[in-house]
């Protein structure tokens, strides 16, 4: 069941995982509690907090990065927030595990991974698996985001990073079959014509 992923479990995988700053504490009404933990990618980083909740009530443990970044609606320009939320839908789209919200009361923008826990134990290889995509995640993200909120790029400019190697892949294979069909029209016609004796080569 559930109750199997407690705090201790989930200390002794943060101790084997690296990382020993956390703090766990009690939730009022719930029967496991919260830990609180972070990283920075270097020491002039701003860093980012996480909190790994085993919410057994709802058979679900979250690892949930708070306030990515705050863009507040009321201070941040229409336009602006239209842009972060259109990357924050693409980004989701594109990623398998994860999402990015946004809460319009306050404006906060958080990452979560939430997996199940009904009637399976949690594997240490799991627990790795989704701290390392909360990381990872925010740490290619959060910049892109936090420069759109800025309004130092559109959602537009980061579509087009985002797809620019996609597109070029897509082109450059859409001209090899061009030009594949163009060489077999070129010798069915030379064919028909009676212009050439030689067989069809292989394409």
């Amino acid at each position: 069941m559930a109750t199997q992923v407690t705090l201790e479990l989930l200390k002794g995988y943060l101790e084997r995982f690296g990382w020993h700053r956390y703090k766990a504490v009690d939730e009022p009404l719930e029967k496991e509690g919260i830990i609180h933990t972070g990283w920075r990618s270097s020491e002039e980083a701003e860093g980012y907090n996480m909190a790994i909740d085993p919410m057994v009530e709802k058979n679900c443990l979250s690892f949930r990065v708070s306030k990515v970044l705050v863009a507040p609606r009321e201070t941040t320009p229409a336009e602006r927030l239209a842009d972060l939320l259109m990357a924050m839908g693409f980004i989701n789209y594109r990623i398998i595990l994860g999402k990015f919200a946004y809460d319009p009361r306050d404006g906060e923008v958080r990452f979560s991974v939430d997996v199940p826990i009904d009637e399976n134990d949690l594997s240490y290889e799991q627990f790795q698996h989704c701290l390392g995509i909360a990381v990872k995640t925010v740490e290619e993200y959060a910049p892109k985001l936090k420069a759109i909120a800025a309004g130092e790029k559109t959602a537009q400019q980061f579509l087009d990073e985002e797809l620019g190697g996609e597109a070029e892949a897509v082109a450059a294979f859409g001209q090899l079959l061009r030009e594949l069909l163009e060489r077999l029209e070129q010798e069915l016609r030379q064919r028909r014509e009676g212009q050439s004796d030689e067989p069809l080569e292989e394409v």
